[in-house]
């Protein structure tokens, strides 16, 4: 029996909001199952469609291990802010998920377009040296990479709307959604960034900059 796993994440890029790393193990042998339900890019689908996808995966025989990496963690390791980078602490969340699931061959989604070098990363921290595929776009070349797309593309919708209860609707979360750019841009107004804003980001300095131009004005 080989026993075959897929990585990805979700909320990298936000400015609001943690991200999700998930991986999905199953049996090589069931992974036809996974085209038979319709398993695609998370991407490429709806929400309700990735809710429905989510179920039907739990009960597909696999089996998933999610990370939730909160955006104080994202500021700890910012570059920007003299930490080791993104790319490392992803492949760190990862190498936890892998050495948890203990699968025969791994396929990664990389957010590095040096597939190698974040390969490196994984294996450096790994208890045993499973089969590593680390591709870009992985998501849309394997289905076992799909279905985790689809599993940290619904848990963080799900913490999102969480925060949306506690902390008000910020949309999205990320910098292109003009909802999350108001929010921040309130925020900033009375002084105040909440927890689950990721101030290492860039939005931020640009936010406050124009928040500060136009009091200035």
């Amino acid at each position: 029996m080989v026993v075959v796993c897929g990585v990805d994440e979700a909320g990298r890029g936000a400015v609001v909001g943690p991200m999700v790393v998930a991986a999905y193990m199953l049996d090589l042998r069931l992974r036809r199952r996974l085209r038979e339900i319709g398993v695609m890019d998370s991407k490429s689908l709806t929400r309700a469609r990735r809710e429905k996808l989510y179920e039907e995966l739990m009960g597909v025989g696999g089996k998933h291990e999610t990370a939730i990496v909160e955006p104080r963690t994202v500021d700890a390791v910012l570059r920007v802010m003299g930490g080791a980078g993104l790319n490392s602490l992803e492949a760190k969340v990862i190498t936890g998920l892998i050495n948890t699931l203990k699968p025969d061959r791994v396929y990664i989604d990389s957010p590095d377009r040096n597939t190698r070098r974040f390969k490196r990363l994984i294996a450096d921290g790994l208890d045993d040296m499973p089969g590593l595929v680390c591709e870009n776009k992985a998501d849309s070349r394997y289905l076992v990479v799909s279905a985790a797309s689809i599993i940290a593309k619904v848990t963080r919708d799900r913490l999102v709307g969480e925060l949306h209860r506690r902390y008000g609707d910020f949309g999205s979360g990320y910098p292109s959604d003009p909802k999350t750019r108001r929010y921040i841009r309130e925020c900033l107004r009375v002084g105040r960034l909440p927890t689950i804003v990721r101030k290492g980001w860039k939005t931020i300095s640009v936010l406050r900059q124009t928040s500060l131009d136009e009091f200035q004005g």
